[in-house]
């Protein structure tokens, strides 16, 4: 009933399905990869807090300065007080920022071509790759 297809026929199928395999073994990566950014963007926004806070830190070291120059004793104080805050806060959010951290390479690519690999070794060397 059926006509049975020809070889070019056979070859153009495999072609099409090796062109739709190797576009998907593209994709997987770089799906992986922006998975792995949207994780890490909540640390680098933490990082951001931890640096501004620094940058504070810093303000308030030279304000510190001078008060020690201008022998103002409340004034030094208070500017010690406000360095001591603002290094204490950016401790803190750099912490939780780098316990957020994920630093990983795209593991499910990396395990799905080694898959591939010893499939198609399998495969080519006439073993039975269950």
């Amino acid at each position: 009933m059926y006509e049975r297809p020809g070889y070019g026929t056979l070859l153009g199928r495999i072609r099409a399905n090796v062109r739709t395999y190797i576009r998907k073994q593209l994709e997987l990566p770089r799906q992986e990869i922006a998975e792995i950014i949207r994780a890490n963007l909540r640390a680098a926004i933490w990082f951001g807090v931890a640096a501004a806070l620094g940058l504070g830190s810093l303000v308030a070291l030279v304000v510190l300065a001078v008060a020690l120059v201008a022998l103002a004793l409340p004034l030094w104080a208070a500017a010690l007080a406000v360095f001591a805050l603002m290094v204490a806060a950016a401790a803190i959010t750099g912490y939780v920022g780098y316990r957020r951290l994920e630093l990983r390479g795209p593991t499910r690519t990396i395990n799905s071509v080694k898959e591939t690999i010893r499939w198609a070794k399998a495969r080519l060397l006439g073993r039975s790759a269950s």
